[in-house]
């Protein structure tokens, strides 16, 4: 009698000991869910937006106009990946990947994401050549080069242009001179709510121990770049960017 009293004794402790472990490590999972990893070797720290808008000249012009041009909204992303001062292992970059781009469709235009270029002079070209269609990888190096995709080792930026290529045309004779920025919608029938899009993507911070990945969410275009020409949205507080830890 008195054996059989202690053996339920134990049961008892056993079940209450693999109840409690069932339930920290379901509130492990839960908090990790909700908060990511909270030591990750390499930090998501600032994200630069710049809106603007440009024109590009036709190449066909058989009137002769002196403005004949395809006007294009952008907005270039710049995204700012840091060392974690806190993190104590050797620890360097070996990729950082864009991917999984989703946006929804603008009232006017045709929205497209490009990869910095490779031409001299210039950042960004409409080629289709340089159109990311599925993944964009800034591989680790010994420094920041966007044209070559490159990223520092030990942290850097990276960035890509999200443009509305069909915004509308501006034909005339009229200007003396125009400016080459926003205020060149104000020359269109086109809004700000015309433009209005939203953004999501992957970033996926790959080093030589971790992989990590995290989902960002923009508006775009920021500000009001009709009337102020090119207008810039600095988040500096990347917190609410959650990043788990991928299999490796």
């Amino acid at each position: 009698m008195e054996k059989n009293k202690k053996e339920k004794i134990k049961l008892a402790i056993t079940f209450a000991i693999i109840v409690i472990a069932f339930g920290v490590a379901i509130t492990i999972m839960l908090i990790y869910n909700q908060e990511g990893e909270k030591n990750m070797p390499f930090n998501l720290s600032d994200i630069i937006v710049v809106s603007s808008a440009e024109g590009r000249t036709k190449q066909e012009n058989p009137e002769n106009y002196k403005w004949n041009l395809d006007i294009m909204q952008y907005n270039d992303i710049y995204l700012q990946i840091v060392k974690n001062p806190e993190y104590d292992k050797n620890a360097y970059i070996e990729s950082i990947s864009l991917e999984n781009f989703h946006f929804s469709d603008p009232k006017v235009g045709n929205t497209r994401i490009y990869m910095p270029s490779s031409t001299e002079g210039t950042l960004f070209s409409y080629d289709d050549n340089y159109l990311i269609n599925r993944t964009l990888t800034f591989n680790g190096g010994e420094s920041n080069n966007y044209k070559t995709l490159e990223i520092s080792s030990q942290g850097g930026n990276i960035v890509f242009r999200v443009a509305n290529t069909e915004v509308g045309e501006y034909v005339s004779n009229d200007d003396a001179e125009i400016s080459h920025n926003g205020t060149l919608l104000s020359k269109t029938p086109v809004t700000l709510e015309d433009l209005k899009i939203n953004i999501s993507f992957d970033i996926v911070i790959e080093t030589n121990i971790s992989k990590y990945r995290g989902t960002v969410n923009l508006e775009l275009p920021c500000g009001d770049i009709i009337t102020e020409g090119t207008a810039q949205l600095d988040k500096d507080d990347c917190s609410d960017i959650i990043f788990k830890r991928e299999n490796y």
